[in-house]
């Protein structure tokens, strides 16, 4: 993984997200861990989150609307990555069903969970299984081995960042598992753009690592 576009991306995303104030992303960091229960998030759990941190309510539910995805009734059930509604990325962390927006973002929910997570996905070209075991430290298996994701090298601005929905048009459609690199070359032509980057599933792993290790070195200073 030698292309600048790939690191230069890292070093943006991690400011982008590190832009957010420590409480801020202890807060978020407290939201993820408890829908891993599996069960959404209601405003008075929310509000006594954020009382619990002694932080100024209007800028916590400020920062909550850019990344957190809501139910009908106004429910937490989603956030920054993290899902319990339907997407590509199924997740199971023990034993509870959950998923995730982004391919990607399997290689950084188990570090912000704590707990090693299966991963299944589907590539969006053949139809194959894809199947990860993920620990805070490492991918622990891949099937099949050749397995890759796609990343789309953009520029994490606060416009493409600033709603759940302009997170899912600008990251999420173009990050997915493939069964092989062929596939997922073929794929990401297929696209028409030229700011695919295809990594294998360890190289996505190493690219998460450093910016989700600062964002909770953050999150524990606060």
């Amino acid at each position: 993984m030698r292309d600048a576009r790939i690191e230069d991306m890292a070093r943006k995303l991690q400011d982008r997200l590190l832009e957010h104030e420590p409480n801020h992303l202890r807060l978020l960091v407290r939201i993820m861990r408890e829908l891993a229960h599996g069960r959404p998030l209601t405003a008075e759990q929310v509000d006594h989150f954020i009382a619990e941190l002694g932080i100024a309510a209007h800028a916590a539910h400020q920062c909550l609307r850019e990344v957190t995805e809501r139910d009908a009734r106004g429910q937490i059930v989603g956030a920054l990555g993290l899902s319990l509604q339907e997407h590509p990325h199924r997740m199971s962390v023990n034993g509870v069903a959950l998923s995730a927006w982004c391919a990607a973002d399997t290689f950084f929910l188990p570090a912000i969970l704590r707990q090693t997570t299966t991963i299944e996905s589907s590539s969006p070209v053949s139809g194959q299984p894809i199947r990860l075991w993920v620990s805070p430290e490492r991918v622990e298996e891949v099937s099949p081995a050749g397995a890759v994701v796609s990343l789309v090298l953009v520029d994490p601005s606060r416009e493409q960042m600033a709603s759940v929905e302009a997170i899912w048009s600008a990251f999420c459609r173009h990050s997915h598992f493939f069964a092989t690199r062929d596939e997922a070359e073929r794929w990401a032509i297929g696209t028409g753009r030229d700011d695919i980057a295809i990594l294998s599933v360890d190289e996505g792993f190493a690219w998460q690592r450093p910016v989700w290790s600062e964002v909770l070195l953050a999150a524990a200073a606060a």
